[in-house]
């Protein structure tokens, strides 16, 4: 599903309007009535129901308009409320505006403080609370008696529905500069915006319902919009159907390095993942005096003892090994436990110089890459899966930048160095090469904790030892690391969450995907 910012939104509309011929207000129409009717599903009983609608002077107060003639219609108390004066409403906005007027509905002007503010009592006893004062194009802190309202809003008791998206949440970033509307369900039209699924503007949203509004398909697909939002479809169609016929060798061969002393957790936890997702063969490089250690825990994987220092930690001679297992292997993951020192930092960056395997690199991996310019000239795909602290030590940019400006940063990043880079977090963002960007929905808090990231590591390596392309191996992983980790949440809680957990609830998110086919 695309993902769309408040000027692609209303390029859509323009062409549907200018170019195809519709009118307007023939969608603003479409809109106000599938809100009404969400609304009237939200209240159930329709007896006795009050219902206030916040408009503002542009298209969604226009929106709001409609909503609160439909609502009249199906016998439901309605009380629509302006901020701002009738004469200053947008074109299409002053049409419902007029209706209202002919059909003998009144709309309150709320012009002052004091009238704002008298509003409480009014807000507090209604049944529901429509927030249509702004749409797609705010930018920045609130102006005029909007955080004013928008406060009271929020400090009351009813619950408020969002027309399109909340009001104070721009459309582009999900940035909220001062204050929002607090819903608890948001309608949003055609398209999701691209702040409904960013945080912080996420947690304004409340429940996100994307409704048709008659803008032709045709429109759609003729845009080149750039952000797609993974969903569960898209994952089960990228998943290729195992053949009957196949046998351990059809799923590639796998080299994971990994693990130094007092990080055994990481090199198991990687592996493992990486067999549940169903790799065919799978090896893990680590220290010679861990190798017992992580034999004994890996039952289905193969071990190699690589050379060691003193400390339990790779030493440089190791990466003739590493070079020699890679020959017979498809694709080399390094990073989860590594340590980062100037010996892990040697071996990682001449692989990624003489090696022509695809790489997953992760971890301590990202901490030691010496040279991004490395990355530019690998023949082979690379994938890496920073959080944004590591992104930050990679790019030497603060991490309060990347966090405001996650999307930016990361298609820079993935165009600029030839990766496919998986920016880990709440929202993780994936970007290629060419310019796309896929951003996952599924995960909770759970996945905060340590050894997650291994985990992740773990199921992309072993999803493109199988032959799947890097950019579909990082969206099937992303998504499903982050749907188990849901699936155990019900189970186990938030709290609870183990990234050993997130392996073991990974068979029923294959199958909640698989069941949509």
């Amino acid at each position: 599903m695309k993902l769309v910012t408040g000027a692609e939104m209303k390029e859509v509309d323009r062409y549907s309007i200018e170019e195809i011929g519709i009118s307007g207000l023939v969608l603003m129409e479409n809109a106000g009535k599938e809100v009404a009717q969400a609304i009237i599903e939200f209240l159930g009983d329709l007896k006795d129901k009050q219902v206030i609608i916040l408009a503002g002077k542009g298209n969604n107060g226009g929106d709001g308009f409609v909503i609160s003639r439909l609502l009249i219609e199906h016998g439901i108390g309605v009380k629509t409320i302006l901020l701002g004066k009738k004469e200053d409403t947008s074109e299409d906005a002053k049409v419902n505006l007029e209706i209202l007027d002919k059909l003998g509905i009144e709309v309150q002007e709320i012009i002052s403080k004091e009238e704002t503010l008298a509003l409480k009592g009014t807000l507090d006893k209604a049944d529901l609370i429509v927030d249509a004062l702004l749409g797609t194009g705010i930018k920045g802190e609130l102006r005029g008696l909007y955080p004013k309202l928008i406060t009271l809003v929020n400090n009351s008791p009813t619950s408020v529905i969002a027309v399109d998206i909340p009001s104070g949440v721009e459309a582009d970033t999900g940035r909220v500069a001062d204050i929002a509307i607090e819903a608890q369900e948001t309608i949003t039209f055609a398209l999701p915006k691209i702040g409904t699924i960013l945080y912080p503007g996420a947690d304004f949203v409340g429940d996100l319902k994307v409704v048709d509004i008659g803008i032709p398909q045709m429109v759609i697909d003729k845009q080149d919009f750039k952000i797609d939002l993974i969903t569960s479809e898209l994952v089960n169609k990228l998943l290729p159907i195992r053949a009957a016929d196949s046998h351990k060798g059809s799923y590639g061969k796998l080299l994971l390095v990994a693990g130094s002393t007092g990080m055994t957790g990481a090199a198991t936890l990687a592996t493992q993942a990486s067999l549940r997702i169903g790799a065919g063969l799978v090896t893990l490089g680590t220290p010679r005096s861990l190798n017992p250690i992580l034999e004994n825990k890996l039952t289905e994987a193969m071990t190699y003892p690589l050379g060691e220092s003193k400390e339990g930690v790779l030493s440089r001679e190791s990466v003739i090994e590493i070079k020699r297992l890679l020959n017979d292997r498809d694709v080399l993951a390094i990073g989860p436990g590594l340590t980062a020192n100037d010996e892990i930092s040697y071996i990682l960056n001449h692989l990624l110089e003489k090696t022509d395997k695809p790489m997953v690199v992760d971890a301590d991996g990202l901490n030691v890459i010496s040279d991004l310019n490395i990355l530019k000239g690998r023949g082979a795909p690379t994938i890496l899966t920073p959080h944004p602290g590591e992104l930050s030590r990679l790019i030497n940019k603060s991490i309060e930048i990347i966090r405001d400006n996650p999307i930016e940063v990361a298609k820079n990043f993935a165009r600029d160095y030839n990766v496919t880079l998986v920016l880990k977090g709440a929202r993780t963002i994936i970007a290629t090469p060419q310019g796309q960007i896929y951003i996952n929905h599924t995960g909770n808090s759970g996945l905060a904790t340590g050894g997650s990231g291994d985990v992740l590591t773990g199921l992309i390596s072993g999803l493109l030892v199988q032959g799947i392309d890097e950019v579909s191996a990082t969206i099937i992983g992303v998504y499903l690391h982050g749907l188990a980790a849901d699936l155990a949440a019900e189970d186990l809680t938030e709290y609870s969450l183990l990234p050993s957990d997130i392996i073991d609830y990974l068979p029923q998110s294959l199958k909640a995907v698989r069941s949509d086919k």
